[in-house]
């Protein structure tokens, strides 16, 4: 306290003021305690008009409301979306879902000799997903989504790995050395890669063996049609 008569201005208080209260959130009538997040509200409601300004002179808590509740019970809603392909006349609309079903393509190669190469064209998808391959003999399988690449990679040795930043159209290698011949594919997407896309796809098999040669051998590849 400031006293005029004291020498130097000042002088002991015996009496502390009283404490200044604070403005708590929630306190002013018909104040919402639960109302959180000391940020602009995004819109007006009855509830960041009370509490915008409750002390009457300084704005003390600007909030957006709590979210409204959408469920019930504690539980949870699940909203599942089915893409199909829909097309109009002038009459209505005709709304057409297609299944993916699974398929299966056969290939028969030669006996090969040591080192031996049979290329071949299968017809399969524009675009699909492998699900499975197997041999009837221990070959090596490759893959391509064009003629172009199929050519330029005969000459790779086995077990060389395809230098993928030159190499675009190798789809899969694959190599049979122990039975039994059945590779499984979790992630391998593949196309044709043709200038016109078709649903072509080249195989080149070979005979890795430097022994003996083998026989005549029945390759299938099972895969789930993308784009017919």
């Amino acid at each position: 306290m400031i006293r005029r008569e004291s020498p130097k201005g000042f002088a002991a208080v015996e009496n502390s003021p009283e404490s200044v209260q604070v403005n708590q959130p929630g306190r002013a009538l018909g104040g919402n305690p639960y109302i959180r997040c000391p940020l602009p509200p995004f819109n007006a409601t009855s509830d960041t008009l009370r509490q915008f300004n409750e002390g009457g002179k300084i704005p003390t808590r600007r909030v957006i409301p709590l979210p409204v509740s959408t469920t019930s019970g504690g539980g949870g809603s699940v909203t599942n979306t089915t893409v199909i392909s829909q097309g109009g006349g002038s009459g209505g609309s005709t709304v057409v879902q297609t299944k993916l079903v699974s398929a299966t393509v056969t290939l028969n190669a030669p006996a090969l000799t040591p080192g031996g190469i049979f290329t071949a064209t299968v017809t399969m998808a524009k675009s699909f997903q492998l699900l499975q391959l197997t041999a009837s003999a221990p070959l090596e399988i490759r893959m391509y989504g064009d003629a172009i690449t199929q050519g330029g990679d005969v000459p790779r040795a086995t077990d060389t790995a395809v230098p993928f930043e030159i190499v675009p159209g190798v789809i899969t290698d694959v190599v049979f050395d122990t039975a039994p011949f059945i590779w499984s594919w979790q992630n391998r997407i593949g196309a044709n890669a043709d200038p016109v896309q078709n649903t072509n796809i080249y195989v080149t098999v070979i005979n890795p063996s430097q022994i003996v040669g083998s026989a005549s051998a029945v390759i299938s590849i099972l895969y789930l049609p993308l784009e017919s």
